[in-house]
């Protein structure tokens, strides 16, 4: 069975939502306010562990300038994530809620926002995608918000509790001077 984005979109916000409590690395209602239940089958179970999410220093905010003005700043101010153990599978959903704020060199247009979400234990990456989403920037000023969903997570169910999500924007690397 497929799912359209916007389904699996709502799936998730949905179960972030039931599992805000002890899922939400900020206490912000930005994931909660978009969640709409969604009656599915739900495969697997909830496993007893779920990683948390970190942002590293450096990742949550954003800022583009045009000469020495302001362009934006894009900032995430709420994550969340769910899990499912299926077949000895985790499967893991995460979200990533922000404000986009145009500056006063902001011309009217859609920006899209570069988004990486990495699975590790210790040094080893266990997964990593950079994703891109589409924030609309105003012309001068105003802001809007942003929602970034990564459902394509699986790694093995891990014989210990020693797994870190990071999430967060990820230019890559900075040009050479």
């Amino acid at each position: 069975m497929h799912m359209s984005r916007v389904a699996r979109m709502t799936a998730f916000l949905a179960v972030a939502a039931a599992l805000a409590g002890c899922n939400s690395t900020a206490s912000g209602p930005a994931l909660e306010e978009a969640a709409q239940p969604v009656a599915q089958k739900q495969e697997g179970r909830i496993p007893d562990y779920c990683p948390r999410i970190s942002l590293r220093e450096g990742t949550a905010i954003l800022r583009k300038k045009v000469g020495e003005d302001i362009d934006y700043i894009a900032s995430i101010g709420d994550t969340s994530r769910s899990c499912r153990l299926i077949d000895g599978q985790l499967h893991i959903s995460v979200g990533v809620a922000g404000r986009l704020t145009a500056g006063a060199a902001a011309k009217a247009r859609t920006e899209p926002l570069p988004v990486r979400v990495a699975v590790v234990r210790g040094t080893d990456v266990l997964y990593s995608k950079l994703g891109t989403v589409g924030v609309p920037v105003k012309g001068g000023g105003g802001a809007d918000s942003f929602t970034y969903v990564d459902d394509a997570i699986v790694i093995p169910e891990p014989p210990e509790k020693n797994i870190i999500i990071y999430a967060g924007f990820d230019e890559g690397a900075p040009a050479k001077k």
